[in-house]
């Protein structure tokens, strides 16, 4: 029997299966959409075609209390502190870039949550961010990646707001930039808003469905900060925290009981 994590995002639905030695077993991921629900019930039935899945199911994120099946509800933030916190099992900084705002967490010796930042003035720095300038330069993630490589210098992105940027970009292009150094400029754009967020004085995690689709952004955190790292499927470890916060729970009750 596996537990099943939902993080129901702004602009995907992460799924993670967790076995009895707490350990991630399988993952899988689907745009939210306009229905939570359909998002939920899409993952849930990906993996019931091949695992036995226990309820409730346990979740986090914007759309965590509108799934139809048995659940419980969990903070976002303290599930992704717990499962970075599983993982390293010391004091961090976490910088979680997600679709809609990036988040700073500062985690404590013990795991708990010493300090929380949000940015929610604007997308610049965000998923949709990247998105909307992809969209707009007919780019994919890969070759973004590919042309941060081929960069020679940063050609820097003074814009915070998404619709100014991409004039700002586009206006580069017409004066000669070339993209990869362009593409440099928005990953370190990125960054740039991400830290603004708080001062990093410990080792960073760096977290999130961003830094998944795009690791050159991972690559230029550590040339910055080079106590950096981020473990693999980062996308997934919200979902994978509000498993570990309800099986602590389980434990607790089972030996006060």
């Amino acid at each position: 029997m596996f537990r099943l994590g939902l993080d129901l995002g702004s602009s995907y639905t992460k799924g993670v299966l967790v076995d009895d030695n707490n350990r991630m077993t399988a993952f899988h991921c689907v745009k939210s959409g306009y229905n939570f629900n359909n998002a939920a019930t899409k993952i849930i039935t990906h993996f019931t075609e091949n695992y036995e899945i226990g309820y409730p199911i346990y979740t986090c994120g914007y759309g965590r209390e509108q799934v139809d099946v048995s659940f419980v509800s969990n903070s976002e933030l303290i599930a992704l502190s717990k499962a970075v916190y599983e993982i390293h099992k010391r004091s961090c900084s976490i910088i979680d870039i997600g679709g809609q705002d990036t988040k700073f967490i500062q985690v404590n010796a013990l795991g708990q949550v010493e300090k929380f930042k949000m940015n929610r003035k604007c997308a610049a720095g965000t998923g949709s961010f990247l998105e909307e300038i992809a969209f707009r330069l007919d780019v994919t993630p890969e070759e973004f990646t590919e042309f941060a490589k081929e960069a020679t210098r940063e050609v820097k992105i003074n814009s915070f707001c998404t619709v100014f940027a991409i004039s700002e970009i586009i206006g580069m292009i017409k004066n000669g930039a070339t993209l990869p150094n362009i593409v440099l400029g928005i990953y370190n754009s990125i960054i740039l808003r991400s830290v603004e967020l708080s001062l990093i004085e410990d080792h960073l995690v760096i977290t999130g469905g961003l830094p998944a689709m795009h690791p050159t952004i991972v690559s230029l955190f550590k040339e910055k900060y080079p106590d950096t790292d981020s473990p693999e499927h980062s996308q997934f470890l919200a979902a994978y925290g509000c498993v570990l916060l309800n099986s602590e729970k389980t434990r607790t009750e089972a030996i006060t009981t």
